[in-house]
């Protein structure tokens, strides 16, 4: 063993300690969940640890284990910043604090899935309990987790980083790499993953293999340059699934990947992933737009990130106010998710026009009921004018004595302070007597047309027989 290997438990190699985006990392100083789906849960209280980070806690595993894997360490910030590559100066120093903020911070919690080589366990556990730098003496002292302690020990069921290739892999996405693939090749040369599943490991942004394989491939040239391991990479579709595609990392012999140049990033032909989401998205673009690669990788990024309808309302957004700059107002958009207020407006103005709507039909569904109601009325009056002219005309058909007795009836048919008031000729008696005699008229012409349609069929059945 030389002295820069530092002796790893494969749980932290098969789990990310540490993630690649510097930028996400300084955006998110109030901390960050990230789970997998197989129970691995990874919670920072500040900035997730990144790249640099990783090699000072590595350099800090090294000194651990050369003293016997003593808990508590006692270093200078000079030290610990030279032997880690850096340039001594206040500015890295004040990064080295800032790295041990972030460690001390980092709790893990593996729901059964962590093995020690015999069994998987539930195993809750933090990385630093305590770090300080004295003010006069400027001596850095930092105290491990027991628990971190006992488990970089490894019980036989470990592997050893190379610090010195470690932190000179420049890429993070490399870097992570080597960790995953150091310690996948127990008792066999060739390890094949499905991309995808890949790039949730490390993690990755990049979902899909047209994105994935090129990043896998620089990744794999930069490794096989800066350090001892080499390995060859392949693809090959899935036999069980041809839509997927499996990565295959071999282990070989530096002799048989020729040494060469560093082959420079390319980015990788867009291909639009066939997503009837991202169909739907591409659809909203003004026509003039749906080609330009630029808009389109942004919104697969923007899907993959935020999902369909955080898109949709920021691309409508943008249609409707850019007038001229079109990517960047769109860019700008999707990352201050500009269209919500909008959205948030047009479900209030959508609202409101449903309240109208539905406030609209009622007065539609009253109007029409009044007039129902006055056709109704319109064509009750009408008949009763012509049942009190058919009356009136009946009146005048009477004898003397018939007369007496409509006089009679139609006095009786009323209250009796509406009788004393007609027999007393008061005020009014007149209009009440009229009123009254064409009532009980209608009453007498009703009974007679009862009588003459009943005397109709029995005239009708005495002519039959």
């Amino acid at each position: 063993m030389t002295k820069d290997l530092v002796k790893h438990n494969i749980n932290f190699l098969e789990y990310p300690l540490w993630f690649q985006d510097d930028r996400f990392a300084e955006t998110h100083p109030d901390g960050y969940v990230w789970k997998d789906l197989e129970g691995y849960e990874y919670r920072s209280g500040y900035k997730v640890p990144v790249k640099t980070d990783a090699i000072f806690l590595l350099y800090l595993m090294l000194q651990c284990q050369r003293n016997n894997y003593t808990q508590e360490l006692r270093l200078t910030r000079y030290q610990v910043v030279r032997d880690c590559g850096l340039l001594v100066d206040s500015k890295w120093y004040d990064r080295l604090e800032d790295s041990l903020k972030r460690w001390k911070s980092v709790n893990i919690f593996f729901q059964g899935i962590f093995y020690d080589g015999k069994t998987y366990h539930a195993i809750n556990y933090g990385i630093l309990d305590y770090w300080s730098v004295d003010e006069k003496t400027k001596e850095l002292k930092i105290t491990f987790a027991s628990s971190f302690i006992q488990m970089m020990l490894g019980k036989g069921f470990f592997k050893f980083i190379n610090f010195s290739e470690f932190k000179q892999l420049r890429s993070s996405l490399a870097t992570r790499l080597y960790e995953i693939l150091i310690k996948s090749y127990q008792g066999r040369d060739e390890w094949p993953i499905e991309a995808g599943l890949l790039a949730q490991k490390i993690p990755m942004r990049e979902r899909y293999p047209a994105h994935i394989i090129p990043k896998i491939r620089t990744a794999i040239e930069r490794i096989n340059k800066s350090t001892n391991l080499c390995f060859d990479f392949s693809t090959r579709r899935s036999k069980k699934d041809h839509k997927k595609t499996i990565l295959v990392f071999r282990q070989v012999s530096p002799a048989v990947i020729p040494v060469q140049a560093l082959t420079p990033e390319k980015k990788p032909a867009f291909v639009l992933p066939q997503l009837d989401d991202l169909k739907a998205l591409v659809a909203l673009l003004p026509e003039a737009r749906r080609e330009h690669q630029t808009i389109l990788e942004m919104i697969v990024r923007a899907y993959e990130k935020h999902g369909l309808a955080y898109v949709a309302r920021n691309i409508r957004y943008t249609n409707r106010h850019a007038k001229r700059n079109y990517r960047p107002y769109l860019i700008k958009a999707l990352h201050e998710d500009y269209g919500l207020a909008m959205q948030e407006d047009e479900e209030i103005r959508r609202q409101a026009e449903a309240e109208q709507a539905v406030k609209v039909g009622v007065e539609k569904e009253k109007q029409a009921e009044a007039d129902r109601r006055r056709k109704l009325e319109k064509e009750r009056r009408k008949l009763e004018e012509e049942v009190n002219a058919r009356a009136k005309v009946y009146m005048g058909t009477l004898d003397e004595e018939q007369r007496k007795e409509l006089d009679r009836q139609a006095i009786a048919s009323l209250e009796p302070t509406m009788q004393r008031l007609i027999l007393e000729k008061r005020l009014g008696w007149r209009i009440m007597h009229n009123l009254a005699l064409l009532k009980t008229a209608v009453l007498w012409l009703e009974e007679e047309t009862k009588k003459e349609n009943a005397q109709i069929p029995a005239e009708s059945a005495e002519a039959l027989i």
